[in-house]
């Protein structure tokens, strides 16, 4: 039986944060100082520290996070680490504005948005069109968007499409992998992001000999 790792420390955690920043997002797209990047599922702020760093005090991250306890969780982690060039925003960016929710799954990565009613383990959240919330908070250029959330790219990403024609880079996390697991068909979007990359102007670029379960279904677009 094999022991095990000890957990890390705040510093090491930090470490990996850029480490898988620089491995999963900036595969593609090589930050710079003063970019705008948009984290669309921001989570905890894994992600976010990376970001933030690599842009710069006169760069900006715009963390849009659905789950109101991740959320918090976000704005606690950025104000800790003194980010303030991000913008966090308690938000989910589907195709139309509505009220749906958000369940909680014992790993909070897997928390996804759904439609219909609340359950003891759901959180009511806004939905917005990211056009809309571009339009909202006068986002303009955007050197790099990432999407991460978990199945409802399915949904989002329809209501992207004036903002990613203002995107330079792009990448977009597909879960089929999910839907192999046996949790839900609505999970296996791979071939509609593509598509939808695609449509949209971009050359994509996936790692698709990658053993990782994951990665191959992280979807790299450039222009």
């Amino acid at each position: 039986m094999s022991t095990p790792k000890p957990p890390l420390t705040p510093e090491q955690r930090l470490e990996k944060y850029l480490r898988d920043a620089n491995d999963y997002w900036f595969h593609v797209y090589k930050p710079r100082t003063g970019d705008v990047i948009v984290d669309i599922g921001a989570g905890r702020g894994e992600d976010v520290y990376a970001f933030s760093r690599a842009v710069g005090p006169s760069g900006r991250v715009w963390a849009v996070e659905a789950h109101p306890e991740s959320f918090l969780v976000l704005q606690q982690f950025c104000a800790e680490h003194k980010l303030s060039n991000v913008v966090c925003l308690n938000l989910a960016c589907l195709d139309r504005p509505g009220q749906l929710q958000i369940e909680t799954l014992p790993i909070w990565e897997s928390n996804f948005v759904r439609e219909g009613p609340p359950t003891p383990s759901s959180f009511p959240v806004e939905a917005i069109t990211f056009d809309a919330l571009c339009r909202r908070h006068d986002i303009g250029r955007i050197d790099f968007l990432k999407m991460n959330i978990e199945g409802a790219e399915l949904s989002a990403l329809p209501g992207c499409r004036e903002a990613l024609k203002r995107a330079a880079f792009a990448c977009i996390a597909a879960h089929d992998f999910r839907a192999a697991r046996g949790e839900g068909e609505h999970f296996r979007t791979l071939q509609f992001v593509r598509d939808f990359l695609a449509a949209s102007g971009f050359t994509l670029v996936t790692r698709d000999e990658d053993p990782r379960y994951y990665v191959p279904y992280h979807v790299h677009g450039r222009r």
